[in-house]
C-alpha cells in the first residue's frame, strides 16, 4: 500500500512537472531560450556594476560570477515559487483530495528542470575560459543534490506557512533579497576577517557557492566535514517542513476557502 502510493505520486510530481515546464516554454515567442537568457543577462549587469565601474573584476571573475549567480537564481526562484505553490493552487486543493505536500515538490522539480538550462550555460562558459574537466567534477552532482535539499529546508516549512500567513510571501522575497547580498555572489568569502567569516557562514549558500567554485574552477575535491553539516541542517528542516503540511493538510482547503 505504501509502495503504490508512493509511486502514485511520484508520477503525479513528474508528470505535471513536466506539463508546467512544457506550459512555460510555450508561454512566450523564445520559449527556452529565456532560461539560458535570463541569466546571461544577469552575468551582464553583475560584470558591468561589479567587474568595470567598481573594478573589482580578475582575469577569472566572469567563471566566479556566473557559477555563484546560476546556483542562486535556482535557490531563489525554488523556494519563491514552492513557497507560494499551496496558496496558488486553490482550485485543486479545493476539489481535489490528495496530499498537499505535492505542490511544493511539483515547483521543485518544475525549476529543476529549467535550472538544467543554466548549468549547461554555466559549463559553455566555464569551457571558454579554459576551465576543462577533472576528475573533481565528478563531485559536482553531490551538490546539485546537496543544493534541492537546500531548497527543500526551506521550501516545505515555508509552503506549510504561507496558506495561513500570506504576509509570509512578502517577507521571504525581501529575506531573499538580503541573503542574495550575503552568499559570497560577488566577492571571496575567504578574504574575509574571522568574525565576518562566522557571520556569513550561518548562510548554507555561501558553503555552496565555494565549494561549486572549489569543484568546477579549482579542481578541488568539496569539504566533506562542512557540507555534511549543512545536509544533516538541511534534511532535519525538511523533515519538519514536510510534517507541517502533512500535519496541517486537512486545514488547508478551509483556510484557503475564507
Amino acid at each position: 500500500m505504501v509502495t503504490m502510493d508512493f509511486r502514485h505520486y511520484t508520477n503525479l510530481v513528474l508528470h505535471k512537472a513536466w506539463a508546467d515546464f512544457r506550459a512555460e516554454a510555450e508561454r512566450t515567442y523564445l520559449g527556452v531560450i529565456w532560461w539560458v537568457l535570463d541569466p546571461l543577462i544577469n552575468l551582464a549587469v553583475y560584470y558591468l556594476v561589479f567587474g568595470v565601474i567598481f573594478d573589482r573584476g580578475t582575469p577569472d571573475f566572469v567563471p566566479f560570477l556566473i557559477t555563484g549567480l546560476v546556483a542562486w537564481r535556482f535557490f531563489e526562484a525554488t523556494v519563491v515559487r514552492a513557497s507560494n505553490s499551496i496558496l496558488q493552487n486553490v482550485a485543486m486543493v479545493r476539489q481535489v483530495a490528495f496530499r498537499k505536500v505535492v505542490f511544493p515538490l511539483i515547483a521543485v522539480a518544475t525549476c529543476l528542470l529549467e535550472y538544467l538550462f543554466s548549468l549547461a550555460l554555466l559549463l559553455v562558459i566555464l569551457l571558454l575560459y579554459g576551465y576543462t574537466p577533472s576528475a573533481a567534477w565528478l563531485a559536482f552532482p553531490l551538490l546539485l543534490m546537496l543544493e534541492v535539499v537546500m531548497v527543500l529546508a526551506f521550501s516545505l516549512p515555508l509552503a506549510a506557512m504561507v496558506p495561513f500567513v500570506p504576509d509570509m510571501a512578502k517577507l521571504v522575497t525581501q529575506a531573499l533579497r538580503i541573503m542574495f547580498y550575503m552568499s559570497g555572489i560577488f566577492f571571496n568569502v575567504d578574504t574575509l576577517g574571522p568574525r565576518a567569516r562566522m557571520i556569513l557562514g550561518l548562510n548554507p549558500m555561501v558553503h555552496l557557492v565555494k565549494e561549486m567554485r572549489a569543484v568546477l574552477m579549482h579542481h578541488q575535491w568539496p569539504e566533506l566535514s562542512v557540507l555534511g553539516l549543512v545536509l544533516l541542517v538541511s534534511l532535519a528542516a525538511a523533515a519538519a517542513g514536510w510534517a507541517l503540511i502533512s500535519r496541517f493538510d486537512p486545514l488547508f482547503a478551509k483556510r484557503i476557502a475564507r
